[in-house]
This record gives structure tokens, C-alpha cells and sequence, in this order.
């Protein structure tokens, strides 16, 4: 599958107003078989919406430590380190980061991507940035985040200002506000609810796991002589009041990240739990949406056990004497530094390492609450939205 970001309709919706948020239609249309036909059903990104379900399955464990705190903040949650295979060489639009966050290998104030280009008399830094790429027209923010940065309690040193924003069309304001109001849109679709419930299925009944694969993967299950084939087997869409429904809701609600109108990325961390929290929240609290406004810059960085910490031997960059959420520095130790001149992983690719020794640790949030429209959030009915809306906004 490509590792490229959909890109389409990212600019000009950070201006939207709330009135056309909420005139924006559902997603794109329906992918599912045609009328007599069963194993037309690719979506996307996975290769079914069988193994959607499985790549979503370990989003959602991923991520199931910051649920309660998504869950009272308002907030969506996920790492800023890259999946396995995303990081490139500094110039490719994949090579800096996919997940609203981008970094560098930071030596004498400028990128370097090999142990090679590392100034031996200088201190070795990781640098992560969640400023989005379109924060503003010009140069000019640039410019004066860039001079922060020189100062001594930063970098110390003259900072590169093409290295202040994120630079990928995906990591922008527009692209971010495009994925909520998609998400906000999106309808829900019975082969979909169905391929989610036979995945279940086979993580329960294991000795059944590979006969329903064969039943479901690329089967459009929405025609009933091969839902119930499935059925028969054990496979069964949770209602209300069973046990299985709130993961079989975050299930469903993470697969629409196929189906977003502008294109989502089923791979990276940020698009499918975004799109699990905003679908959710919208479908079964009512909850809507404005588009993220100029006053926020980027998304903030955090740790996993906080939003408000950061990994050891990291931290946030001072901006006007003040600690500013969205650039982390992270110094390299010295006992590390001498390993990566000889390490063939990382001394000929600097971004790797700093992805893997600090960015699996940096985590992102997403305030939605700041951006919830005042009284929208107006069911509260079951798990879900019983605990999602105690903080929202009236």
C-alpha cells in the first residue's frame, strides 16, 4: 500500500464557519458490491475491510491507556514517532514525519541525516515540531521562531527557520479541520458493521479464526446468504446492551477512516483515532465541530502518562520565555552518540533513530473540546457519551 498521504481538499476549511460545517454531506460513496455480487468489496488503504478491522483492532489497543483521559479531557491522543517504514531520507514529503508531528537530527543548529554530518564539537539533539505547515502566510513566524531557537536556552546556536514548521500538505491546519468535519459527515455502512463483527468473532473463537477469514475478507457481507454463512459461525453484531458493543462501537467507528470523504490513512496513528473519537462523539452524543482556530498553532506535545510532561531528556522549547507546546527538544547523550557512529541502523539515517529513541514516547493531543460547538454534545446516554460528555461544553 502507499505511504503517501490523500493531500485533496487540505487548504481554505481552517476558515469554515460552524453553519457550514454542519452543511458538509456524508463521505464518499458506497464501495459495496453491486447487486448479486459478494467479493467486490476493496476499500482504500487496506486490502478489506477485514483487515481494517484488524489494523484498527491495534490502533484501539494501542491507545488504551489514554482512553480515560480522552474520554474526561474531550481530547484525541497518539504517538508522534512514525509507524515501522515511514521515515525516509530529509526531503522526501514522508521522510519527516506523518502523524501532525515532524523531526529532524539537530547538529549546530541544522538538520543532518547521517552520523557523518554530525559536527563532533556540538551537542547532538532530536527536534520535534507540531507547527503546522500552513500557521501562516510568509516567513515572518518563521523567522521569529527560528531566533527563539538560537537563543542559548534552546539550541544555542543559529537555527535553520525552514525547520520551524512542519513541511508535509497533511500536516497542516486545513488537512486536520478537513479530517474532523469528514468524520463528521461519515454514515455508518452494514458490510462494514459486519466485516467488524465477524473480525471479532474470529478473535474469539480462534479455532473458527481462519474459516471466518476465508468467509469474510473481501466478501461483501451486507447480501445476506454470506452474512449468514458468518452468522452461523458465531459471528453477531452486539447490541445495545451487550458486553461487546462499546469495542464493537470504537471498531466501526475507526473503519470510516476509509471512507472520509477527502481520504484517510488506515496505517498512521493520528487519521483512524481521530476519526474513532470524532464519530463517535458526533453519532451518539450529538457532538459538532468548528474548524480549528489561527490561535492554535499545532497540536501539543506530551507523554503517554501526561499530556503536560515529556520523555526524559526532553524539553520544550522556550518561546518568548515560555514553554511552547509544540517544539521538543530531546538531547542525544553523549554514551548514545558514540554507538551511532558504528549502529548500521541508524548512522545512515539519523531521522530513524530519532523516531524510534524519542518518538514513540512523544504523544500528541488534539483539543477537541476547544473547538466543540457550546451545547452540541447533547446525548449521554450509554458508556460512551455518559463519560465523553460530563466535560462538554453547555
Amino acid at each position: 500500500m502507499s505511504f503517501r498521504r490523500i493531500v485533496t481538499g487540505s487548504f481554505g476549511l481552517a476558515a469554515f464557519s460552524v453553519s457550514l460545517l454542519a452543511m458538509m454531506g456524508p463521505g464518499c460513496g458506497d464501495e459495496s458490491a453491486t447487486e448479486g455480487e459478494e467479493q467486490d468489496v476493496v476499500p482504500e488503504g487496506a486490502q478489506t475491510p477485514f483487515d481494517l478491522a484488524g489494523l484498527c483492532d491495534q490502533n484501539i489497543t494501542r491507545h488504551a491507556a489514554v482512553r480515560a483521559q480522552e474520554l474526561a479531557e474531550g481530547v484525541v491522543r497518539w504517538q508522534c514517532g512514525d509507524r515501522p517504514g515511514v521515515d525516509g531520507p530529509m526531503g522526501e514529503s514522508d521522510g519527516r514525519g506523518q502523524e501532525y508531528c515532524e523531526y529532524h537530527a539537530i547538529s549546530n543548529g541544522k538538520a543532518v541525516t547521517t552520523f557523518a554530518e554530525v559536527d563532533p564539537s556540538k551537542k547532538l539533539y532530536c527536534y520535534f515540531t507540531s507547527v503546522y505547515m500552513d500557521v501562516s502566510v510568509g516567513d515572518s513566524r518563521d523567522k521569529y521562531l527560528a531566533t527563539e531557537l538560537s537563543k542559548k536556552e534552546n539550541f544555542g546556536v543559529p537555527f535553520d527557520a525552514t525547520l520551524v514548521r512542519m513541511d508535509g500538505q497533511f500536516n497542516s491546519r486545513g488537512a486536520a479541520t478537513t479530517l474532523v468535519v469528514d468524520a463528521m459527515g461519515v454514515e455508518t455502512d452494514k458490510n462494514e458493521d459486519r466485516q467488524a463483527a465477524c473480525y471479532l468473532a474470529s478473535v474469539k473463537y480462534p479455532d473458527k479464526a481462519e474459516k471466518l477469514k476465508k468467509l469474510c475478507r473481501g466478501v461483501d457481507l451486507s447480501k445476506k446468504s454470506a452474512w449468514d454463512k458468518v452468522a452461523k459461525l458465531g459471528a453477531k453484531v452486539p447490541k445495545k446492551t451487550d458486553a461487546a458493543y462499546d469495542q464493537f462501537k470504537d471498531l466501526t467507528a475507526c473503519m470510516t477512516v476509509d471512507r472520509l470523504e477527502h481520504g484517510g490513512v488506515d496505517w498512521r496513528m493520528s487519521d483512524p483515532h481521530i476519526s474513532q473519537v470524532v464519530v463517535r462523539a458526533n453519532q451518539e452524543c450529538g457532538c459538532t465541530y468548528n474548524a480549528l482556530p489561527d490561535a492554535l498553532e499545532g497540536f501539543f506535545q506530551g507523554t503517554w502518562s501526561s499530556k503536560d510532561a515529556l520523555p526524559p531528556g526532553c524539553r520544550r522549547a522556550k518561546v518568548g520565555g515560555q514553554d511552547y507546546q509544540q517544539l521538543t527538544i530531546c538531547e542525544v547523550p553523549d554514551s548514545e552518540r558514540g554507538d551511532l557512529e558504528i549502529n548500521a541502523d541508524y548512522s545512515e539515517n539519523l531521522l530513524a533513530f530519532c523516531n524510534d529513541r524519542f518518538g514513540k514516547d512523544i504523544v500528541m493531543t488534539a483539543p477537541l473540546r476547544a473547538v466543540e460547538n457550546a451545547g452540541s454534545c447533547t446525548k449521554s446516554e450509554g458508556a460512551f457519551c455518559s463519560e465523553f460528555t460530563k466535560t462538554a461544553a453547555k
